[in-house]
């Protein structure tokens, strides 16, 4: 997983990054502020037509209305004129707050919505564009959670949670601004309670947000197991171990929900707290209140304005301790993606970074050498030249770094030590698009994506045309079975493929590699899994398409050699032997070994006959 803690220059960034894509709105932003603004001005005068009612038609006292006291108390009004002006006023308060309500909710709703259109474009590009290091660590379904549910959260947060804190926020200050002017005593002993009730609610929210934290990490475990069983699952159920699944299932879902009522317990606690500490000030409210009215230091009406003021006073404060759960989560969201955001990837264009030419071909590995962690040597010291159109095979026992050295090529890793040439120039000088652009790849899955077998074929390159994708099937050995199918090129392609067999799968990935026409190819054992018919078929494919290019091929089945012109031979992170195939078995040595292994299955004894040899090339 990645860390939880945070430095406080990874915060800023941050948040400097959240302010860079509010800044395109700030327009819409400043208005829907403002009108927050004026609908708490207004919201907070309701009471007073009822006070004016109360202090200048029932009894006869000055109104002390704000900023129209003195015109009010001066103005010959009768008694009925004064009524029906509050009524009035009433009404038009309420036609005005709903008029800019709906305007600050749509300003603010429409902010939401393009701010995590922004993000979640942002984050899915970062997280195509990261190392594979960064993913090798990572757990899909995590990554995937990240994506979709705590963008949910902000998006949630950012479409009800700003308006009602924001809101809330200003009605409360607004409030206690006229509590004070109207009476500070009174106001001082009514508001008494609410630093407790502040403190008490901020308390809840750091105690919400650590259980919130601990629920999302699970949630992205549990999307993880889901994401790697469902995608196993021809496995899970050949071997029956849907009940073993199902145990792990229930282990992972039951510390989610462990975390997730640890939320609600802490999110329910508030309430009752926030209400009886509201019961307090309401009964500190009414005694202090009636003593004043007797005493005649207050009116009636201002009395009426407490009141009104205490019971919405209190009432923001449970929707601000409501909502904290709301905004806990996405605190939370926040910092699961801006821990991706602000990662960078280990592989990334020097500056000044160039655009690459057409390769010739050479590629050199001089002095090379890759640990994954400190201590950990997957390679040493590689020294290696492969010319134009030459075709290499890499073999040896598998985890010795056979495709660790070949991803150096495309830099999908860079090396620890030493360094990558094509046409004897270092790749790290050349722009990661334009490396990329000039190396096809065909791997040993071979992934296809949801769509047409057209669309898969042209997925290297989206601007080719029918008869282009069609030669490329043509040389992949791939035409003839496509033609074959209910809807030709335009046949839907499932999930992964799965509606190709393995064989179909490898030819449309080899007519991919073959459409882009690129100078480098590289082939990591792409006839593994597949029977001796397909396999057939696939190698002379890869003939095909191997021809005048540089080929790079892994080979864990040596039936796969005979692209090769040289042959290397990896153990012990170096080059232990070099050659062609007759060269390797005269030597009787690693290569021999291997050979022997795979083709006879008994012992160490080398076949070196002229007919195997002629199979094999």
């Amino acid at each position: 997983m990645l860390s939880q803690s945070h430095s406080e220059s990874a915060e800023k960034r941050s948040f400097r990054y959240f302010f860079l894509l509010l800044r395109a709105h700030w327009g819409k932003i400043f208005l829907a502020l403002l009108a927050l603004v004026l609908d708490s001005l207004l919201t907070v005068m309701r009471p007073w037509p009822l006070k004016v009612v109360i202090d200048r038609v029932l009894s006869h006292k000055p109104s002390r209305a704000p900023l129209i006291h003195a015109w009010l108390d001066s103005a010959p009004f009768t008694k009925m004129q004064i009524l029906y002006g509050s009524c009035a006023a009433v009404l038009f308060i309420a036609l005005i707050t709903g008029l800019i309500s709906y305007c600050y909710t749509r300003l603010l709703g429409n902010v939401g919505q393009r701010f995590v259109f922004d993000l979640r474009r942002d984050l899915f590009a970062h997280m195509q564009r990261l190392s594979l290091r960064f993913h090798d660590t990572q757990k899909t379904g995590d990554l995937t959670t990240r994506l979709t549910s705590d963008i949910q959260s902000l998006q949630d947060f950012l479409a009800n949670g700003v308006i009602v804190f924001g809101s809330n926020t200003l009605l409360l200050t607004s409030m206690a601004v006229l509590m004070f002017w109207l009476n500070w005593r009174f106001a001082l002993a009514t508001l008494s309670i609410a630093p407790l009730m502040f403190w008490i609610v901020y308390r809840h929210k750091l105690l919400i947000k650590h259980a919130t934290r601990k629920a999302r990490t699970s949630t992205g475990l549990l999307a993880s197991l889901a994401q790697e069983t469902l995608a196993s699952i021809r496995m899970v159920q050949g071997l029956a171990q849907e009940g073993q699944i199902d145990e792990r299932f229930q282990v992972q879902s039951e510390s989610s929900l462990q975390a997730f009522l640890e939320s609600v317990r802490y999110q329910a606690r508030i309430a009752p707290v926030v209400d009886f500490l509201a019961a307090i000030g309401l009964t500190i409210m009414m005694w202090y209140g009636a003593r004043s009215v007797l005493a005649g230091q207050l009116t009636t009406g201002d009395v009426v304005i407490f009141f009104a003021y205490m019971n919405n006073f209190y009432s923001p404060m449970k929707a601000i301790s409501r909502s904290a759960n709301t905004f806990t989560k996405a605190s939370v969201a926040a910092e699961r993606i801006f821990e991706v955001l602000l990662r960078r990837s280990e592989v990334r264009d020097r500056r000044p970074a160039r655009l690459a030419p057409r390769f010739k071909g050479i590629i050199e590995f001089r002095d090379v050498s890759f640990e994954y962690e400190p201590g950990v040597i997957v390679l040493s010291h590689i020294n290696l030249c492969i010319s134009p159109g030459e075709k290499l095979a890499i073999i040896g026992p598998s985890g010795v770094g056979k495709s660790t050295l070949v991803s150096f090529v495309p830099r999908f890793y860079d090396p620890s030590a030493g360094a990558v040439l094509i046409d004897g120039v270092d790749i790290r000088n050349y722009s990661l698009h334009s490396l990329r652009e000039q190396i096809s790849l065909v791997l040993q899955d071979s992934l296809l994506l949801s769509g047409t077998i057209r669309d898969n074929i042209a997925f290297g390159r989206t601007d080719a045309t029918d008869d282009e994708i069609c030669a490329a099937a043509v040389t992949a050995n791939a035409d003839e079975f496509i033609r074959r199918l209910p809807e030709g090129y335009e046949t839907p392609v499932g999930e992964r493929g799965a509606t190709l067999s393995g064989g179909q799968k490898q030819r449309v990935a080899i007519a991919r590699a073959v459409l882009r026409d690129a100078p480098i190819l590289i082939l990591d054992e792409p006839t593994s899994g597949l029977d001796a018919v397909a396999e057939r078929t696939v190698i002379n494919a890869l003939e095909r398409a191997a021809a005048g290019r540089t080929t790079l091929v892994i080979a864990h089945r040596l039936s796969t050699v005979r692209l090769a012109d040289r042959i290397i031979v990896i153990d012990g992170g170096q080059i232990v032997e070099e050659g062609t195939h007759e060269e390797l078995l005269a030597r009787k040595g690693r290569y021999a070994y291997l050979h022997q292994l795979q083709v006879s299955g008994q012992g160490p004894t080398v076949f070196t006959t002229s007919e195997e040899s002629r199979e094999l090339r």
